[in-house]
C-alpha cells in the first residue's frame, strides 16, 4: 500500500480534501506532482486510467481539494459556505465527465485531468448537498 494515499473516509471527496494533512501542524502534502496526483485519482477508484497531469492540473486540484475541505468545515460547523469556496466547487463539478466504457472485464473509465477532477468535485457536491 502507498501510504501516499490514504482512503479511510468513505468518500472521494473527504479523501481527497484529505490529501493535505496535519493541516495546523507539519502540512503533509500528498499531491506533489502531476505523477502523484494521477496516481491518486487511479488509487482512490475516482477512474480507471488518467492521461498524464501537466502542473497546472496539479494546481487546479488543489485549488478545489482547498475549496471543498472550506465547505466540508463550514457545513461540519453550521457556518454559512464560502461563495467563492462554492465557485470553485460547482465550476469543477460542470466539467465534462469521463465516459465509462464496457469491456469483456467490467467497466473502464479513462479520463482526462479536468474529468477526474469533475467527477470529485460531483462526489463533493452530492455529500454536501444530501
Amino acid at each position: 500500500m502507498d501510504l501516499a494515499h490514504v482512503f479511510v473516509c468513505g468518500n472521494p471527496a473527504l479523501d481527497f480534501a484529505a490529501t493535505l494533512r496535519a493541516r495546523r501542524t507539519l502540512c503533509f502534502e500528498a499531491l506533489v506532482s502531476p505523477d502523484r496526483l494521477d496516481a491518486w485519482y487511479v488509487e482512490s477508484g475516482v477512474v480507471d486510467a488518467v492521461t498524464p497531469s501537466a502542473p497546472a492540473d496539479v494546481a487546479r486540484a488543489r485549488e478545489v481539494r482547498e475549496a471543498v475541505y472550506a465547505l466540508v468545515t463550514a457545513r461540519r460547523r453550521g457556518e454559512a459556505y464560502d461563495v467563492g469556496a462554492l465557485a470553485t466547487v460547482n465550476a469543477a463539478a460542470r466539467e465534462p465527465a469521463a465516459a465509462p466504457q464496457l469491456t469483456p472485464a467490467g467497466r473502464w473509465t479513462q479520463a482526462t485531468p479536468a474529468e477526474a477532477l469533475a467527477a470529485v468535485a460531483r462526489q463533493a457536491v452530492e455529500l454536501l448537498s444530501g
